[in-house]
């Protein structure tokens, strides 16, 4: 059993009282239901945080920055020179956004306009399927949350962070293609609409007026979370018949359709790929396969586990508090009890379907009613100006909807004259996908430095000049996925990509190998350390093998699974660190 399996009980609901655990859980239950920021022996509003900031406070304090990213906001500060922070204070908010959205033309109109309004002129398309706008400042955050609120959907940016259900993936194809029924964007809107928080204070806060405003919490108890809400965050995919891009195991809960109506859906759950360095109690794990549940009981059998993961998960150790962790603690078996006796979850016996391929959805393809859906390349989902008013335009025009898919791109969809479409993205200077070099399409990376807080290295700012180097030398057409963070949090997922990187100290990286495909094979470590000089080295070495020591043909993860590693180094001509 490995050491994380081993790890002495948690300190949890079930276990212990509230003084026994971090210091993050005292001061959720303090908030009463986010609403009070208790700092240094002083309470005041998390709505005095916000309003201060329109007086010319630079940010909100450490404990606010802890109870805003359940309203979707991240506090982040400026990293220069060496990666120290400087006195640019600044916010990254994020929207909920289920199943990849939909979203119709005012929805689109009112996430564009707040771009340039409130952000920094960008759209960021994010590895679940949501938006980001970066450098918010502090007068703008109101504005934005409640523009947001208003335009695109109500509680925009609720859920978005912090310990509750995130956005809840699916296909960004499901309900048009021709050939498959399976329901699964109405299901994640039904288990984002479930797992949702109700506390007010997200309300009183970006949602009333000056009048509308409470002197306390109107709704302080969350009638799913409770007062300490979950122990960490909480993810959900759901598959498709033909794409598995919502990449179901690694997410704490997985649903894969048995077959092409949606009626029954396999169960997977205890996925999770982020770790913390030199630490072995933590990994990046699949989730396990519980079963198979109709339809008509998924949405009940995600809300038990998540409430499995309320009372159990550790409370004490952030870094184990994960359901990963949890789930392997309780054991398989004593979860699948609990569903069905507990829960009443009709829980079947079964061995589980496979995983079908992660699919890129770029260029055309015919929807299910006749007409068209194009999916544009966003390198690593950064939208900047060109690109929006090419896509706005687009959306305008021909009345157009968009969805937004897990490999940070984008489809316009509902499109009735092709001809028309290809004009306003040839006249807008949009690249065809079919132009783009297929590593280029494949590769995604998180925003990383010198925005993040978490992240060690770059990722969005170096990933680019990687694949320039690629492509110069010829290696442009080697399918193969690659993708990189600045940080073990992972994510944009490599552990499970063919090549995967992720940021180590302040100048090195971390190499992986070997992730299949149908995301049903875990990467494994070629390199412990690389360090940056080495990194185009290292990755156009790793795409020359896989195109000229291939002789099989082999998918590029299958081919670097079964290489030995030694011989990887050996072609690459980098010596392990």
């Amino acid at each position: 059993m490995s050491d994380f399996e081993s790890a002495a009980e948690a300190v949890s609901l079930a276990s212990a009282d509230l003084a026994q655990m971090s210091a993050n859980e005292r001061l959720k239950a303090a908030s009463q239901g986010l609403y009070y920021v208790s700092a240094k022996g002083e309470v005041h509003t998390f709505l005095d945080e916000i309003e201060a900031l329109d007086r010319g406070e630079p940010t909100i304090g450490n404990v606010a920055k802890e109870l805003s990213k359940f309203f979707g906001i991240y506090k982040q500060q400026e990293r220069g020179e060496r990666g120290r922070k400087t006195d640019d204070y600044f916010f990254m908010v994020r929207i909920r956004n289920p199943g990849g959205g939909g979203l119709n033309r005012e929805q689109w109109a009112a996430v564009d306009d707040a771009s340039d309004a409130f952000a920094d002129g960008t759209i960021r398309i994010t590895s679940r399927q949501s938006i980001q706008y970066h450098h918010v400042y502090g007068p703008k955050l109101a504005p934005l949350v409640r523009c947001l609120n208003r335009g695109y959907r109500d509680r925009a940016t609720l859920g978005a962070c912090g310990d509750v259900n995130r956005n809840v993936m699916c296909s960004p194809v499901d309900g048009l293609e021709p050939e498959h029924a399976t329901g699964g964007r109405e299901l994640a809107e039904a288990i984002a609409e479930e797992l949702a928080p109700q506390s007010s204070a997200y309300f009183q806060v970006f949602l009333s007026d000056e009048e509308g405003r409470n002197a306390g919490p109107v709704n302080a108890t969350e009638p799913l979370y409770g007062e300490q809400y979950l122990p960490r965050k909480f993810k959900v995919g759901i598959a498709h018949p033909a794409d598995n891009s919502a990449d179901v195991l690694t997410q704490d809960v997985g649903l894969v359709p048995v077959g092409s109506d949606g009626a029954v859906w396999d169960l997977h759950s205890g996925g999770g790929l982020g770790l913390t360095h030199n630490n072995p109690k933590t990994a990046a794990l699949f989730g396990l396969y519980l079963g198979r549940v109709s339809r008509a009981q998924v949405v009940e059998a995600v809300r038990a586990i998540c409430v499995l993961q309320k009372e159990n998960g550790d409370r004490k150790n952030r870094k184990l508090a994960r359901w990963k962790y949890t789930i392997r603690r309780l054991g398989p078996n004593h979860v699948k009890a609990e569903l069905r006796d507990r829960f009443g979850i009709a829980l079947e016996d079964a061995e589980p379907v496979a995983l079908p391929p992660v699919q890129f959805h770029l260029g055309w393809h015919e929807q299910r009613d006749g007409r068209y859906w194009y999916g544009i390349s966003v390198e690593n989902g950064r939208m900047g100006p060109v690109l929006r008013r090419a896509v706005r335009r687009a959306v305008d025009e021909l009345d157009l909807s968009v969805r937004l898919t897990s490999q940070q791109d984008l489809l316009l969809c509902d499109v009735r004259d092709r001809k028309a479409l290809e004009r306003i993205l040839e006249e807008g200077r949009v690249k065809p996908p079919e132009t783009i070099s297929r590593v280029r399409r494949n590769a995604m990376a998180c925003p990383a430095k010198p925005t993040c807080g978490l992240a060690m290295t770059d990722a969005e700012n170096v990933l680019p000049r990687y694949i320039d180097a690629i492509d110069a030398a010829g290696l442009g057409d080697v399918d193969v996925v690659i993708r990189m963070t600045g940080c073990p949090n992972n994510c944009v997922r490599p552990p499970s990509a063919e090549i995967g990187i992720y940021g180590y100290g302040k100048n090195d990286h971390v190499i992986l190998v070997g992730g299949s495909r149908e995301g049903s094979r875990l990467a494994q470590v070629l390199y412990p350390r690389v360090p940056e000089e080495q990194m185009v080295e290292a990755l156009v070495g790793l795409l020359r093998a896989v195109k000229e020591r291939n002789p099989e043909g082999l998918p590029a993860g299958e081919f670097l699974h079964r290489t030995e590693p030694e011989a990887l180094r050996g072609w690459v001509g980098i010596e392990s660190v």
